[in-house]
């Protein structure tokens, strides 16, 4: 029997291991091997794609600013190496909220520390409802998953892309401008900014996960 392919799923130790149930639960729907990785873990050294999950901030250091603010360096380090661990063997690699963050900085992209401090046309939402509306831009790939111009979801982020990494273009925005997904021009990498796995229950955000595991067939 051949072995299910295996995707490593990144988390906080003690924190968000809700978001890894609902992960866990939907990449096992499309029949796939979830493996949850935490920064007391153990890295493997065998897998086939990398998800970065949401959770704290990324430490400003990472993306060249000197300033005081809460984060997991420890989490930042392992998910960086897991990162560049994938990335050098051209592994598919994905991102949700904080995750999408990340994969910006690990390719020298930088970040808003908080959207707050934006000059912003309308309110940043806050809220695990799908009560934000996002514009899908055409010919990206993510338009190709989705199959739509817009759509509605969550927003649990303070923190947002600046400059955007190597290689790296824009996929969605919400109506301030902000950007809510990524991809890369070349390589099988995806973030999202929103969280997906709350949202079950609405086809397009199943699709996401679909698509995550039809990558490795």
């Amino acid at each position: 029997m051949a072995r299910k392919k295996q995707i490593v799923v990144t988390g906080s130790r003690y924190k968000n291991r809700n978001s890894w149930l609902f992960i866990h639960f939907l990449l096992k729907l499309f029949h796939a091997k979830p493996i949850f990785i935490h920064p007391d873990s153990t890295l493997p050294k065998d897998f086939d794609a990398l998800l970065i999950g949401g959770g704290t901030d990324i430490c400003p250091k990472e993306y060249g600013l000197h300033q005081e603010w809460p984060c997991e360096e420890k989490r930042d380090k392992i998910e960086l190496e897991l990162f560049h661990q994938a990335f050098d063997k051209k592994l598919p690699i994905f991102g949700i909220c904080r995750g999408m963050q990340l994969i910006n900085v690990a390719l020298g992209g930088s970040l808003h520390p908080n959207v707050e401090d934006l000059d912003l046309e309308y309110q940043h939402p806050y809220t695990p409802f799908p009560l934000q509306t996002i514009t899908i831009l055409p010919h990206t790939k993510l338009y190709s998953i989705l199959q739509t111009s817009t759509i509605k979801a969550n927003a649990l982020h303070h923190q947002a892309i600046n400059v955007l990494g190597k290689d790296l273009r824009i996929a969605a925005k919400d109506r301030n401008g902000i950007i809510q997904a990524i991809e890369h021009e070349k390589l099988p990498i995806l973030g999202i900014q929103w969280h997906p796995e709350y949202l079950p229950y609405m086809h397009p955000h199943r699709k996401f996960f679909k698509y995550i595991v039809n990558t490795l067939k």
